[in-house]
């Protein structure tokens, strides 16, 4: 087997990590990815880009919502564009350490269900700073939506979750890269 082979087999083990779990038939799909790039630039210059992504990042629109600004138990309220005044999750900071570490939490609005985590690391060296994100979520089927699916479709629905997501993660990382390098399309 290729190394491609190899961690598409891991990836997929990953992904079928959906569990039916205790007596509430609880099926979840777990999305776990790790994307990076180099930028040349030191990381005191990227991290105003890390507090607010607005600039590159393709998630939704997002407003403060609560706490202290650019601090931790800041709070932000993401909103999907076709219902702007109903707040999709929450965006919680949970870990500041300027110039090296941010860390969010995702929930739901309301009951305050966790979703999962998002991590921005820098490690800079010499001027150039490599720039990590890791995301670790879980989308919560419904039972009844998971009663309806075989063990095989929710693993077909996290791969395609996964590939998905890596690629706009690794296209959000190359839009702060250019625009941290000032490199215009």
């Amino acid at each position: 087997m290729t190394v491609s082979e190899l961690m598409l087999v891991g990836i997929v083990a990953l992904m079928a990590s959906f569990t039916t779990q205790g007596n509430d038939n609880r099926i979840a799909s777990d999305l776990v990815t790790h994307s990076s790039v180099a930028i040349d630039a030191p990381a005191s210059e990227i991290w105003l880009h890390i507090v607010d992504p607005t600039a590159w990042k393709e998630s939704f629109p997002v407003r403060h919502h609560s706490g202290e600004p650019g601090v931790v138990g800041e709070v932000f309220a993401a909103f999907d564009p076709a219902a702007p005044d109903v707040i999709s999750y929450l965006i919680k900071n949970v870990e500041i350490v300027p110039n090296e570490r941010r860390a969010i939490k995702l929930t739901r609005p309301g009951h305050g269900a966790l979703i999962g985590y998002a991590i921005w690391t820098l490690v800079e060296d010499d001027g150039h700073t490599v720039v990590t994100y890791d995301v670790y979520t879980e989308t919560l089927l419904a039972p009844k939506e998971g009663s309806r699916l075989t063990p095989e479709q929710v693993v077909e629905m996290t791969r395609e979750g996964y590939e998905t997501n890596k690629l706009r993660f690794n296209r959000e990382l190359l839009a702060l890269k250019k625009l941290v390098e000032g490199v215009s399309e």
